[in-house]
């Protein structure tokens, strides 16, 4: 049990320094677009990237996610090892894995926005 505890911990702690690594990423996207990057791109690409910043990570539906996770988690977690630390451990992990799964949509939401921000400020955006 000593170990499965401590793996646990480590996963844990390793999940929320990749969450934590990503938390600007796709915000700062910067698309390719088939034009000059004049000094109107690059004003239009700061208000654009920082409308994507007001799209959280820790919105409802990453919440849900984490949440949805957590629940699952800590059901598998209690019929595995037939405790309650099994349900915890399987709860912490789960949660972990919805939050990430929550995260990663908010991610790719915000280099959408990027995106359609751009394309709505006339710039053809190709990539």
């Amino acid at each position: 049990m000593r170990i499965q505890r401590s793996n646990a911990i480590m996963t844990i702690a390793c999940g929320s320094l990749v969450l934590g690594g990503c938390a600007n990423t796709a915000s700062g996207y910067r698309p390719i677009v088939d034009g000059y990057e004049d000094e109107a791109y690059h004003a239009d690409l700061a208000d654009c990237q920082a409308l994507a910043k007001t799209k959280r990570y820790d919105n409802g539906d990453t919440k849900t996610s984490a949440l949805a996770g957590a629940v699952v988690g800590g059901a598998v977690g209690a019929i595995e090892d037939d405790s309650v630390e099994g349900a915890i451990v399987g709860a912490l992990l789960g949660g972990l894995i919805g939050g990430a799964s929550g995260a990663a949509d908010t991610r790719t939401d915000r280099k959408d926005i990027v995106i359609r921000c751009m394309s709505g400020r006339g710039h053809a955006v190709v990539g």
